[in-house]
């Protein structure tokens, strides 16, 4: 799928909205699949591939990855990214998230008003507000 993907983490601490909102987002083809097994278990990867190289990662590959939500002309995606120091360092875990754009003008002004510290990065009554969902009887 193509998307711009937009971190909203730095080593594993989330940046501030001013530095998450300047940046444009990394723009190539998002590859979500089964991660190696023996590896990883029984796991998913989230990657972000070259437009024109679709074997050059253009980010570090999330591992553990999972899906937070679908909303709004993007994807919220949470993982781990694994990266060593050295030959015989131990890997370093960081947790990291990605707002991954589908729809460039509606992604970008969900981004805008996102909290993505929340577990699915977004209000709970965003959908009532916006009138998508019917009013539920009280």
């Amino acid at each position: 799928m193509l998307c711009n993907v937009v971190l909203l983490r730095w080593h594993g601490n989330w940046m501030s909205r001013e530095r998450v909102t300047c940046q444009g987002g990394m723009p190539g083809v998002l590859d979500f699949r089964k991660a190696n097994r023996e590896h990883y278990g029984n796991t998913m990867q989230a990657r972000l591939l070259s437009i024109k190289d679709p074997q050059k990662d253009l980010l570090p590959v999330l591992q553990y990855a999972r899906v937070l939500t679908i909303k709004e002309g993007g994807v919220l995606i949470d993982g781990v990214e694994i990266s060593t120091r050295g030959v015989k360092s131990k890997p370093i875990q960081t947790r990291q998230t990605w707002w991954c754009v589908t729809e460039h003008e509606v992604g970008f002004a969900a981004l805008e008003r996102m909290n993505a510290r929340s577990s699915s990065g977004f209000n709970v009554n965003d959908d009532e507000e916006e009138g998508l969902l019917p009013a539920w009887p009280r």
